[in-house]
């Protein structure tokens, strides 16, 4: 016992030393078991401020795209909404714009067929003035084979004109006798057909010469109701049957023949106008009846030499 007590008593001071010297260990090692945790706390509590920073900005960078995205698609929508109404007005327009065409081709088929009727109309109306123009055609035939006698005198007309127009160029160098010889023409005012009346309008005349032997007798149409009458008809043009496309002569001597067209000759119509004062009246008339015409209170045509002016 005693060696036990005195062991005991000789060792206590080493085990406090080691039981001090272990202590002092442990606190060491858990200081730097600690001191490590705490690094790595820290460490990974830096890493989580990381993380959370990103997850925040991602989250921040999300919403943005979230509010860009719902304003994109705002916009979408109200796109859509206007282009639908678009749509629809279009629509609306289209239908307008079919019932349009349907009645204008309505109308157009109504007015198509009324033109084929008036065309139809037409050409009726053209036969029956092809047969009116054949019957004029076979009048006028008629009236050619009873007008030897009037194309005869109109014969003589030219030959007569060219016998005055040869005394009258004697007649310059002596003018005693060309005022002895000049020729005079009773117009229509003073020229009586057989029978002693006043021929009427549309018939021929004959208008005699005065005091020049040598002429014929001078056929013209002879107006006796326009405007108190007394009218010598010095053209008269009614269908176009007779062509006023002729030359120097022709109109000088006159050309036609007086049952139809005719041109009196611009060498009467001098001696006419040179012997007394005269009037011109030129009338028109349209295919339609409708008539006009121009009056003039002095009227005088030229001698040849002054080219019938």
């Amino acid at each position: 016992l005693q060696l036990e007590s005195y062991i005991q008593t000789s060792m206590k001071p080493e085990m406090v030393q080691l039981r001090q010297t272990a202590v002092q260990n442990q606190t060491a090692t858990m200081l730097e078991i600690g001191s490590t945790l705490l690094n790595q706390s820290a460490e990974q509590s830096r890493k989580l401020t990381d993380v959370e920073t990103q997850v925040l900005n991602q989250t921040s960078r999300i919403e943005m795209q979230l509010q860009e995205n719902s304003l994109s698609t705002t916009k979408l929508e109200k796109q859509l909404l206007l282009q639908t109404n678009e749509i629809q007005k279009l629509q609306n327009r289209n239908n307008i714009l079919e019932v349009r065409v349907l009645e204008m081709e309505t109308k157009h088929q109504a007015e198509l067929a009324g033109a084929r009727l008036e065309k139809e109309k037409l050409q009726r109306l053209v036969s029956r003035q092809n047969g009116t123009i054949e019957e004029l055609e076979k009048a006028l035939l008629a009236a050619s084979a009873n007008t030897s006698l009037l194309q005869s005198q109109q014969l003589q007309l030219l030959e007569s004109v060219q016998n005055l127009v040869h005394l009258v160029s004697q007649g310059r160098g002596e003018p005693g006798r060309a005022g002895r010889q000049a020729p005079m023409l009773h117009p229509c005012g003073a020229a009586q057909p057989r029978g002693g009346t006043n021929p009427a309008i549309g018939h021929p005349a004959t208008l005699s010469p005065h005091s020049a032997p040598r002429l014929s007798l001078l056929q013209a149409f002879c107006d006796m109701e326009t405007d108190r009458g007394g009218w010598t008809v010095i053209q008269l043009r009614t269908n176009g049957s007779l062509s006023f496309q002729r030359n120097w002569r022709e109109y000088k001597q006159g050309f036609g023949d007086a049952a139809g067209e005719y041109w009196l000759g611009n060498e009467a119509v001098h001696l006419l106008t040179s012997q007394a004062p005269y009037a011109l009246r030129i009338e028109l008339r349209d295919w339609e009846g409708g008539q006009v015409y121009a009056h003039y209170g002095k009227f005088q045509l030229g001698s040849e030499r002054q080219l019938y002016r």
